[in-house]
């Protein structure tokens, strides 16, 4: 008996739109690092043996992903241009978080987008400082330290927690859209 002969055309409708998922998920997460590619990171393949060993790194369950969204964000935001991937493997070992995902969070600040991204941290830091009533920090370099770390923190949490609910949204979705194999079969 050919399983497509027995199968509901629904059934086939969520399972074409579930592939199509699936397939989008792989294309996302292609550039980012993984088990297999981990040495050709510069930077990571000095820890790609640790990496292996621990299966929650690779882990997309909806707790080591909220952590690395959350943890990630907060990184890149961050003014902290160079250490940015050490600082997320070291947090993804010891919070045991998604690395994949925190890697990912990483690349939103390179070159080409920290000119666009982080005057706008500085301001939204300055607007919440303002906001506190904390008054100007004597030194220029402190006053742009300060606001760009308060506003990286802010944005940070802020992003994290759109894309954590997005996130537990479309993993809601794909447990909702199960297909029953054992039931198709039955029929």
């Amino acid at each position: 008996m050919n399983l497509l002969e027995t199968e509901p055309a629904y059934s086939r409708e969520v399972r074409a739109r579930r592939h199509v998922r699936i397939r989008r998920a792989k294309q996302f997460l292609r550039p980012l690092p993984r088990k297999a590619t981990l040495h050709r990171w510069p930077i990571l393949k000095r820890f790609a043996e640790t990496a292996r060993k621990r299966p929650y790194l690779w882990s997309f369950r909806k707790r080591e992903v909220s952590i690395a969204l959350y943890i990630g964000f907060v990184i890149t935001f961050l003014p902290l241009v160079g250490i940015q991937f050490i600082l997320a493997f070291a947090a993804a070992l010891t919070l045991r978080a998604n690395l994949p995902v925190i890697m990912g969070t990483q690349l939103v600040t390179n070159l080409a987008t920290m000119w666009a991204i982080y005057p706008t941290l500085n301001m939204l830091g300055n607007h919440i400082l303002g906001f506190l009533g904390i008054g100007d920090i004597e030194s220029r370099f402190g006053q742009v330290a300060v606001s760009t770390t308060i506003g990286g923190l802010v944005a940070g949490i802020a992003l994290g927690f759109i894309f954590d609910v997005i996130y537990r949204i479309a993993f809601s979705q794909a447990k909702k859209s199960h297909i029953n194999l054992k039931r198709i079969l039955k029929k």
